[in-house]
């Protein structure tokens, strides 16, 4: 009789266990409902990305951070100079072809163009390098030949810290030479980028 109430025992544990893992995370890994994560996805600055176990994980899409070495990254793409003279870095990353920027204005190179005449705007404006195109990979950039130019992420250095899963449309990053950072993920107003400068160079 015992055994069988143990036993009884353990199936409940088991099944009250199952019932609990829903399958859904928050951006710390912890098991959260279905419907909070739909909402925080609606209504949050949130992503919802594949956990490599079968569900599904929320993403914050305006990290901030410290880095603890700042500076491999001017060198990573031939501007330490920058980093010496306490410039910050822009970096706008493309992840490759996607609906998002290859239809509509996300496919315009002309409109591409008049927001880096912003961009280079307001890097003067608050020291910063002149915008850093980056690309995870290169399909679909055929637009910009002649008019913007990318190159490849150094050995996989900014997409391992800062772009780890295939986020929509493009992304961007400013790090200062202290080691902050400001970001957005995915597609985004391009004043968020004057925004993050803004807020980097107050925090100083």
């Amino acid at each position: 009789m015992k055994h069988f109430i143990c036993l009884i025992g353990i199936i409940l544990v088991a099944l009250s266990s199952s019932f609990a893992q829903t399958g859904y995370k928050d951006e710390l890994g912890r098991e959260i409902s279905r419907e909070y994560f739909e909402k925080q996805i609606l209504e949050g600055p949130y992503f919802g990305i594949p956990d490599g176990t079968g569900g599904k994980m929320l993403v914050h899409r305006m990290p901030v951070g410290l880095l603890d070495n700042p500076e491999i990254f001017f060198e990573k793409i031939g501007n330490k100079g920058a980093f010496q003279e306490g410039k910050m870095l822009l970096v706008i990353y493309y992840p490759g072809k996607d609906e998002c920027n290859s239809s509509g204005q996300g496919n315009n190179a002309n409109s591409f163009q008049k927001e880096h005449k912003t961009l280079l705007k307001w890097a003067s404006k608050f020291k910063a390098t002149e915008p850093v195109y980056l690309y995870a990979n290169p399909s679909g950039l055929e637009k910009y030949q002649g008019k913007i130019l990318w190159q490849q992420d150094p050995e996989n250095i900014f997409e391992k810290q800062f772009f780890r899963y295939p986020y929509p449309c493009g992304s961007f990053v400013v790090i200062h030479p202290n080691g902050t950072f400001r970001g957005i993920l995915g597609g985004y107003p391009l004043s968020q980028v004057e925004v993050a400068m803004k807020k980097l160079r107050k925090g100083e």
